[in-house]
């Protein structure tokens, strides 16, 4: 048998004669896909099968048995049995290009969330990461109770993990993938780097027929339910998500050069309402006489705080505010309560405001692919997720948290990923075979707060040691 390719990322087909003149044949380089496969041989019956189908990372094994008879004789095998797996001691599911288009995947159209449908041993994906370190949107998924950290994703035979282990770093779309296989126990040394899951994406190439799809998804707030804590007095707050894209793939010249193109566009506006405590007027102007608790003068008394005195009606002078707090109160950026609070003095959830997040994703994956003999082949992917995301803070310049439910990051940002794959297999004789795969990946990311390229520590609060260094010199002198 030839020897396998380190990655393990093209099919493999055994063709073998149980028979006292016993014959084997081994083709390691196969992409996946369905074959139909006929046997002739001078003196004996013909046999030819059909819907054989080859997986990446797996060994498919076909019988053949051929009898002595005249030579128009020829038997003919329409199905493939389910045959129990003898070459490989892994355990591994497939998703194929029949169940990635199939089967109804949530909003998002990611190939992770069927995993846990499909792949047994697999726990409820979890989402996380701001839009900057993961605007793929891609989940962590644990298998057999271990979690997401030790999870390998290969693309094409290149590692696409993320630098922090969890999440794939790239996702290709949906409608560009042309199967999914999933190691989950006792995969080979050649599925290095991971220690729960090995998961291998085969991406779709051209064929010598052109092929194209197009498709159209959108849901929005009156296509959903209230959440169970929502007042349903009030209009559902603004929720959009449209999602769409296309695909075409062909040949360039037939039989040796093809293409393929995919593109995906994911649109998502949603506003989200907070509540939040906010001081009263009162209080922003040092008059805390609603508070039972004795606020004492730090100015007086010892310096272990015993024996300070209180202020007179737990009223402050406003003599006595911190010069950064009375220019910060002077901008009006912190806002007054809106709503009644809630607890012992009403100031809890005492403030509402609502904002709208969204994130804009324009995804395009490619791939070339040149068989120039019959045993060279070539090809060439290039993935790029381009994105722009917006998550305003609930007190605007002043800060505070975002609105977005699923964005940990706050202001404005985007960034590029790009991932791509280099790949050659020359075929030198049936018993040698050279595989050679490089890979690229980047997170180019970006995020932008609300005067963050301002020293307002120290330009506004006037906080001691805030200062840069040429404004300590103009304050203290040269040294």
């Amino acid at each position: 048998m030839a020897p396998l390719s380190p990655l393990r990322i093209k099919g493999q087909l055994c063709i073998a004669k149980p028979s006292p003149t016993r014959w084997a044949n081994t083709l390691p380089t196969l992409p996946p896909g369905t074959y139909s496969l006929t046997v002739k041989a001078s003196g004996f019956g013909g046999y030819s099968q059909t819907g054989i189908i080859v997986n990446q990372n797996e060994v498919t094994r076909v019988n053949v048995s051929l009898t002595v008879s005249q030579i128009n004789q020829e038997v003919t095998v329409s199905a493939q049995a389910a045959n129990l797996q003898t070459d490989r001691a892994d355990v591994h599911t497939d998703l194929t290009t029949r169940t990635l288009n199939d089967l109804p995947t949530p909003l998002g159209r990611n190939y992770q969330l069927l995993l846990p449908v499909m792949v047994p041993g697999v726990a409820t994906p979890t989402s996380g990461g701001s839009f900057a370190a993961n605007p793929s949107r891609a989940v962590s998924v644990g298998y057999n109770g271990t979690s997401g950290w030790g999870n390998s994703t290969r693309i094409d035979g290149t590692s696409a993990t993320d630098f922090n282990g969890t999440y794939p770093m790239y996702t290709p779309a949906l409608d560009s993938i042309e199967t999914v296989n999933v190691v989950t126990n006792s995969f080979d040394a050649e599925q290095g780097l991971a220690s729960a899951a090995a998961i291998n994406i085969q991406t779709k190439s051209g064929t010598n027929a052109i092929h194209g799809s197009a498709f159209e998804y959108h849901s929005d707030q009156h296509l959903k339910a209230y959440a169970w804590a929502a007042d349903r007095t009030q209009p559902a707050p603004k929720f959009i998500n449209n999602q769409l894209g296309a695909t075409i793939g062909g040949p360039i010249e037939k039989n040796q050069l093809f293409y393929f193109v995919s593109y995906e566009g994911t649109f998502v506006r949603q506003a989200t309402g907070l509540y939040s405590e906010v001081p009263t007027s009162a209080m922003k102007g040092g008059i805390l006489t609603a508070s039972p608790t004795p606020i004492y003068d730090p100015m007086t008394g010892n310096a272990n705080g015993t024996g300070r005195t209180a202020f007179p009606g737990n009223v402050i002078p406003q003599s006595r505010i911190d010069p950064g707090i009375q220019a910060l109160l002077a901008l009006n950026l912190w806002p007054n309560p809106n709503v009644p609070g809630t607890g012992a003095y009403g100031l809890a959830r005492n403030f509402f405001s609502q904002g709208t997040s969204g994130q804009n994703r324009n995804q395009w994956d490619s791939k070339l692919t040149w068989n120039p003999t019959n045993k060279l082949s070539v090809f060439a992917r290039f993935g790029l997720n381009d994105n722009t995301w917006t998550n305003p803070q609930q007190y605007g310049q002043l800060g505070g948290l975002g609105f977005s439910p699923s964005n940990s990051a706050v202001g404005a940002g985007g960034g590029h990923i790009y991932s791509g794959t280099l790949s050659a297999t020359y075929i030198f004789s049936p018993s040698l075979v050279a595989d050679a795969y490089y890979g690229y990946s980047r997170n180019n990311a970006y995020t932008a707060q609300e005067r963050l390229n301002e020293n307002l520590g120290w330009t506004l609060l006037q906080i001691p040691g805030l200062q840069s260094s040429q404004t300590r010199e103009r304050a203290v002198g040269p040294r």
